[in-house]
């Protein structure tokens, strides 16, 4: 089955003419209001991986607290239900939900240790990489290099001083003998 109808396939963002790309945005001279269709670089470059671990683990930490929350309270609801219940079905049904709900909290909790114990880690050697000693080598640096150029000005003025002192001990001996 045909149909007449007719599609503008500009609707959909696309051109009918092949693009031609030169490295310039081309296409975009042709919107009055300045904006421009042109290709989404990424903005940043690629960020420090050790703060990009420290979000994620960050990040764990916040939903495995959440969880542990949820857990615990099931726990507490779980055994008041099996507390509650007459029925023999019943009890064991909630014991087992609670016993399930403490394995989880104590997997969470396990889970929470490690990430510390990352956590730590990534702190430890982001330590001994040696910025400290770098940071005090620097300082020792700018510190020697200030002291040279003092040494090298104080110079440069004494030099200076004592040949105003000697040009001037020349001319007033000059003048002393007279003409």
């Amino acid at each position: 089955m045909e149909t007449d109808l007719a599609i503008d396939i500009s609707l959909f963002g696309v051109s009918p003419e092949m693009g031609v790309y030169d490295g310039l945005s081309t296409r975009g001279a042709g919107f009055a209001g300045g904006a421009a269709a042109v290709l989404d670089t990424k903005a940043a470059g690629p960020g420090d991986p050790f703060l990009d671990m420290q979000a994620m683990l960050l990040e764990m930490t916040k939903e495995l607290r959440e969880r542990f929350q949820r857990f615990q309270s099931q726990r507490v609801l779980a055994e008041r239900d099996a507390d509650d219940v007459g029925d023999e079905a019943m009890r064991k049904a909630a014991q087992t939900d609670a016993k399930a709900a403490i394995e989880a909290v104590s997997l969470i909790v396990r889970t929470l240790e490690k990430i510390d114990s990352l956590q730590r880690t990534l702190i430890a050697e982001r330590t001994d990489t040696g910025e400290p000693e770098d940071e005090t080598a620097l300082i020792e640096e700018f510190d020697r290099l200030v002291e040279q150029r003092v040494k090298e000005r104080m110079n440069a003025a004494k030099t200076e001083w004592m040949r105003e002192i000697r040009a001037g001990g020349d001319a007033a001996a000059g003048m002393e003998g007279g003409p």
